[in-house]
C-alpha cells in the first residue's frame, strides 16, 4: 500500500499540497482526480521523491521511503523523456542497462500489443505512439506499484481506448495503479478508488463500486457534485 500522510508542499508563497492524505491499495487502479494546478502531479513527484515535502509522511507498504523503496515503484511521467534521437531498439537498451527490474518479455508483448516496432525512431512517432511507447517502457518494469501521470493527456480516441485496454489485461494485475487525470470518462469504468483533489486537498476519498452501489452516483455524477458547488 501506498499512503500519503498529512503531506504539505509550498512553492515560493504558494501552497501547493495542504495536509493530502490518502491510500492507493496493491492490486487496485487508484486515480487523482482534478482540474490542472490542483496538486496531481505533485504528489506523484513527491512520491518519488523527485520533490521535497515540508512535512508528512509517505509510506510504502508500511515503510519510509529509502533507495531501496524504488525497486519497487515505477513513475511514467505524462511526456516521454528518452532521448527522440533513439530508436526503440536503443531505448529498450537503455532500460535494460540502468534497471535491474527490466522486464524483456513483457517489453516484446507491449510492442506487440501496442502495433509498435523496435526500427521505430522516437522522433517520428504520432502523439498517440509516443504516448504508448511512454507506458510500454514503465509497464514493462517489475514493480509493486505504477505511477502514470496523464497518460491520455491530448492522444486521440483510438489511442486512449488501447491504452485502456492495458488496464483490464494481465499487465496490470496484482500491481498497484495510481493515475493522475481529468478526463476520468475514458477509465472510469475500471478504477477501484477515486481521489478528488482540489487547490492540494482531498475533497472525496471513494471506493468506485460501492459509491455506485449505494449511492447510484458515477465518478462524474460525484465530480459535479464537489467541483460545482
Amino acid at each position: 500500500m501506498i499512503e500519503v500522510k498529512n503531506v504539505y508542499k509550498k512553492y515560493r508563497r504558494k501552497t501547493v499540497l495542504q495536509n493530502m492524505s490518502f491510500t492507493a491499495n496493491k492490486g487496485e487502479i487508484t486515480c487523482l482526480i482534478g482540474i490542472n494546478g490542483s496538486g496531481k502531479t505533485t504528489i506523484m513527484k513527491a512520491i518519488m521523491a523527485l520533490t521535497p515535502i515540508e512535512k508528512g509522511e509517505i509510506l510504502i507498504d508500511g515503510q519510509k521511503l529509502t533507495h531501496a523503496s524504488y525497486e519497487h515503484i515505477a513513475y511514467i511521467p505524462d511526456r516521454l523523456v528518452m532521448m527522440p534521437g533513439y530508436t526503440l531498439a536503443e531505448a529498450f537498451d537503455f532500460m535494460r542497462s540502468f534497471y535491474t527490474s527490466w522486464n524483456e518479455a513483457r517489453a516484446l508483448e507491449l510492442l506487440a500489443f501496442f502495433k509498435l516496432q523496435l526500427t521505430d525512431k522516437i522522433s517520428t512517432l504520432s502523439k498517440g505512439n509516443t504516448a504508448k511507447a511512454n507506458l510500454l517502457l514503465g509497464l514493462a518494469l517489475d514493480v509493486d506499484y505504477l505511477l502514470m501521470d496523464e497518460p491520455f493527456s491530448g492522444i486521440d480516441i483510438f489511442s486512449r481506448e488501447q491504452i485502456a485496454e492495458v488496464f483490464t489485461s494481465h499487465l496490470i494485475e496484482n500491481r498497484g495503479v495510481l493515475i493522475t487525470t481529468h478526463e476520468v470518462q475514458d477509465i472510469e469504468h475500471l478504477i477501484d478508488k477515486a481521489v478528488l483533489i482540489g487547490d492540494g486537498v482531498v475533497l472525496r476519498e471513494m471506493n468506485v463500486e460501492e459509491v455506485r452501489e449505494t449511492e447510484g452516483k458515477s465518478v462524474v455524477d460525484v465530480m459535479r457534485e464537489v467541483y460545482m458547488r
